[in-house]
């Protein structure tokens, strides 16, 4: 082994080679910036980003500022207002403590930051190129606004590992998407190449959660509030009526700062059980505030994650919390048997989601179509009333995500070529695979243009018309990828693709639609969380009519 000299690296190679644990990508950037203002009180937040963050981004707060004398401070090291000694490291209540996150992002980029306090008439402009440090006086409104241009200028080899601008645009979406769930009294704003993607106005909780999760999902939550000696439990979480295949929608706060925990999504989980299906999961926006002196927010280099000094209680309350939200709420399925099964046909059954082994002890009939919308059936415990369209929605998008698209692919259907616009074609192009797995065999034919060779079987629309109807549904749910945005495009594609109401049956295909449903994995559900079928025992008929 050659012997090798030892040495102290210059202070800007060392200050890039720190700024990495800070600023790795331009979401890093953005969530760093955000984290300020939201301590310096803002109660607007604009950012604005170009070419994926790379270019500029700019993050304008209307918070408290910084003063003329403190401004060139806070690009320095170590500089910051938060804290004093290592005591304090104990007790902290900011988002942002160890004054690293500026000279971080000025050590990578061309900083720039223009600031004006509340108590001074004239702002300060701060700028650091190259290092260097430049301070003047400038005109400005009161809070805060950073500037960072050509991120990752003089550090290539890191710029190579970040992904396309579209997919950088969509982590910075999702990164404030994280913060606008957690205040949601915070006004939110991003401009990204000039086009506005999100104008949050300051909002209740749940207003928020309809603003960013559509007023169908927040219609169907439901409020946490417990609180215990130092611990509160607070926020939102979703009905039993509604659940997606993957914890996507589930985000956890500790103290105002977003974390990433295993066991917390276990323990919101855990009530759950026998009021969801298997493998579906619920919607929660989980907010724990918890005495600092019980908690290590210094335990991660991005501070995604916390270390809690009483975990037991923690958990507990967060169980506790779920528990009660959901005691009106059946327990519906059975753990631990072959199949599901209902725990008790006591329990009234009016709006009782069941699955296939839960309800019957042998086929549905068919009875009839009522208002062209509804099949009225016969069980061997009751009557059921099925939703043809979010039935066959269901059964569609069960054979689309569980079949396999590859299999579903049609080629019999007329191949077509089709022309995008831009952005369309970007997003396009960066989720094929996706597209692929539920049965639609695309691939790129030019510029800007896509040749379709193949649909699902079940698709009613043309090439064309299909795919601009997924397109705009994946422009909706940008930020997803993998199975998560395969999901999100087979329930679009099985809802185009389903019975309608108005859609008139004969007996026998009311009746092929009902053995269908018996035998599909999940039905009791369709994609969007609606119910497919209500039910009314006998008993409760009898009781209806007073002969019990």
């Amino acid at each position: 082994m050659t012997a090798q000299n030892i040495h102290i690296l210059p202070k800007a190679v060392a200050e890039r080679i720190a700024a990495g644990e800070v600023v790795e990508r331009p979401a890093s950037v953005v969530k760093e910036l955000v984290e300020n203002a939201l301590d310096a009180g803002a109660t607007a937040i604009a950012v604005e980003i170009r070419e994926g963050g790379t270019a500029l981004i700019r993050v304008s707060d209307n918070g408290s500022g910084m003063s003329r004398a403190d401004a060139p401070l806070a690009v320095e090291r170590f500089a910051t207002s938060k804290i004093e000694s290592d005591r304090d490291l104990q007790n902290v209540k900011t988002l942002g403590f160890r004054g690293e996150a500026l000279p971080s992002i000025g050590a990578v980029s061309q900083l720039e930051i223009i600031t004006r306090a509340r108590d001074e008439i004239e702002g300060t402009r701060v700028r650091v190129v190259d290092g260097q440090i430049e301070s003047e006086v400038t005109g400005a409104p009161i809070g805060t606004q950073v500037i960072v241009r050509n991120l990752f200028y003089n550090a290539p080899a890191r710029k190579k590992f970040l992904k396309s601008p579209f997919r950088e645009s969509e982590l910075i979406h999702k990164t404030i998407t994280q913060y606008a769930l957690a205040y949601p009294h915070v006004a939110f704003r991003l401009v990204a190449d000039g086009r506005e993607q999100i104008n949050w106005a300051a909002a209740s909780p749940i207003e928020r959660v309809g603003a960013v999760w559509g007023r169908e999902n927040a219609n169907e939550m439901l409020t946490l509030d417990h609180t215990s000696m130092d611990l509160n439990v607070r926020g939102l979480i979703s009905r039993p009526s509604i659940a997606r295949g993957s914890r996507e929608w589930q985000l956890f706060y500790v103290n105002g700062r977003p974390i990433r925990s295993g066991l917390l999504a276990v323990m919101l989980e855990r009530p759950y059980a026998g009021r969801l299906p298997p493998e579906r999961h619920p919607l929660a926006v989980i907010t724990i505030e918890v005495n600092p002196q019980f908690l290590d927010v210094n335990v991660h280099p991005r501070k995604s994650e916390v270390r809690f000094y009483q975990e037991r209680a923690i958990y507990g309350a967060l169980s506790h919390a779920v528990e009660q939200a959901l005691r009106e709420f059946p327990i519906t399925f059975q753990q631990g048997a072959t199949d599901w099964s209902f725990a008790d046909m006591s329990v009234n059954a009016t709006m009782l989601y069941e699955t296939r082994a839960e309800y019957h002890a042998g086929p549905w009939r068919a009875l009839a179509q009522l208002n062209r919308t509804y099949i009225l059936a016969q069980s061997n415990n009751g009557l059921l009333v099925v939703d043809q369209h979010a039935a066959q929605e269901q059964i569609f998008f069960e054979r689309l995500t569980n079949d396999g698209g590859r299999r579903m692919a049609d080629g019999s259907q007329s191949s077509a070529v089709i022309q995008l616009m831009p952005n369309e074609a970007r997003l396009l192009s960066e989720h094929l695979e996706e597209y692929h797995a539920i049965g639609i065999e695309v691939e790129p034919f030019g510029a800007n243009t896509f040749r379709i060779s193949a649909l699902p079987a079940l698709a009613k629309l043309n090439p064309s018309e299909l795919m601009t109807k997924l397109l705009a549904e994946h422009e909706r749910h940008r930020t997803l990828d993998g199975d998560v945005l395969r999901d999100k495009l087979a329930s679009k594609t099985a809802c185009l693709s389903a019975l309608k109401a108005g859609d008139a049956l004969t007996m026998e295909q009311q009746q092929l639609l009902l053995d269908e449903l018996l035998i599909a994995y999940s039905p009791a559900t369709c994609p969007h969380g609606r119910p497919t079928f209500v039910a009314m025992t006998l008993e409760e008929i009898e009781q209806r009519f007073l002969r019990r």
